[in-house]
């Protein structure tokens, strides 16, 4: 056999840089990935730990006096832990009574459903020249079908499951205290662990990677959780302008639907503003179709001018890295997809 040309070469090099990114992402990754959260809360808090230890430092009888740059951080990253926990809580009152309401006003509610669901399959029924009832006999089976499925999905899951909920607690409370103690230790010895990878014989590796995670987080982290936090402000904001009482829990659910690949807030809001006009009430189908076409055009903005300008990640290669890496990782693919797939066009282009 001849020697291997470039293009059969690269193609090796491909295939095995992609497994290798399988196997980190798969096996490798969970186990490291408290540390490199840990150090990147380091390097967002150290400018402002160095500026707080630099003013309360001082200076007796020529003796030079400062606080500890991870004590600083660590109150520091306290202080922010508690704001943001009563920014939660504040805000999850809100919730709460919306989810309470909700829940007082569900009979309600379902009855509602009931009749615009019969509305529907009369419609249905007299512009198709069908049967009277048989649509709305078929939607009833239908939804009784799937109600049954989900309970009996669910039940098993959680009424049996007590144990897997309890090891998940307790992993998410040493997982937080894991990246809050790293996230100190990191601060303090940030020159040191610097030193080591300076000095490491994979030094180039280890820039080579660093370059490739800042690219990924400020292509593809941040735009997402921009995105996310656009879609969730202009849902709620637009179910205020309808007057649904439930507008701040049904943004915020609607809002991370659109997270989910394949869902998206059309899911809820083109179906709802179907019915409104349907039923008369063009002034809120009009709305709810324009937070529609708000969230929508706010990804495709997004993910087009944005990440196409820091990664060159279209929104197709976007949805087909969500697509194999949802096949591959499962609901975690949504992330670690795309993920993998900046990583191995970096590292192959490198």
């Amino acid at each position: 056999m001849g020697v291997p040309n470039k293009k059969l070469k690269k193609l090796i090099m491909t295939i095995g840089i992609a497994l290798g990114v399988y196997a980190g992402l798969k096996y490798l990754l969970p186990l490291v990935v408290p540390f490199f959260i840990a150090m990147g809360l380091a390097e967002a808090l150290r400018p402002w730990s160095l500026w707080i230890q630099k003013k309360l430092s001082f200076t007796v009888k020529g003796h030079h006096f400062q606080p500890p740059l991870g004590l600083v951080g660590g109150i520091l990253l306290f202080g922010i832990m508690i704001a943001t926990v009563m920014l939660c809580y504040l805000t999850g009152g809100k919730l709460l009574l919306e989810g309470k309401m909700f829940l007082r006003n569900l009979p309600q509610l379902t009855e509602e459903a009931k009749q615009n669901v019969a509305e529907w399959c009369r419609y249905l029924e007299d512009a198709l020249r069908l049967e009277t009832g048989c649509v709305l006999l078929w939607a009833e089976n239908l939804l009784k079908n799937l109600g049954n499925q989900a309970w009996e999905l669910m039940m098993p899951y959680v009424m049996g499951n007590s144990m897997a909920w309890a090891k998940a607690v307790i992993k998410a409370v040493v997982l937080l205290v894991v990246i809050v103690f790293g996230t100190i230790l990191a601060l303090q010895e940030g020159e040191g662990i610097r030193g080591y990878f300076r000095n490491s014989a994979f030094h180039q590796e280890y820039v080579q990677m660093g370059r490739i995670l800042k690219v990924i987080g400020a292509a593809y982290g941040k735009t997402q959780l921009l995105i996310l936090a656009g879609t969730v402000m202009i849902c709620i904001g637009g179910l205020f302008l309808v007057g649904n009482p439930y507008y701040g829990i049904l943004g915020l659910l609607i809002g991370l639907l659109d997270a989910l690949p394949f869902i998206g807030t059309g899911t809820i809001f083109f179906p709802w503003a179907l019915s409104c006009f349907l039923g008369g009430n063009g002034g809120k189908g009009a709305i709810l179709l324009g937070i529609y076409l708000a969230s929508y055009f706010l990804r495709q903005i997004m993910e087009s001018k944005v990440m196409g300008k820091k990664a060159g990640l279209s929104p197709f290669l976007t949805l087909a890295a969500v697509y194999v890496g949802i096949q591959l990782f499962g609901i975690l693919g949504v992330a670690l997809g795309p993920l993998g797939f900046l990583i191995i066009r970096e590292s192959v282009d490198a």
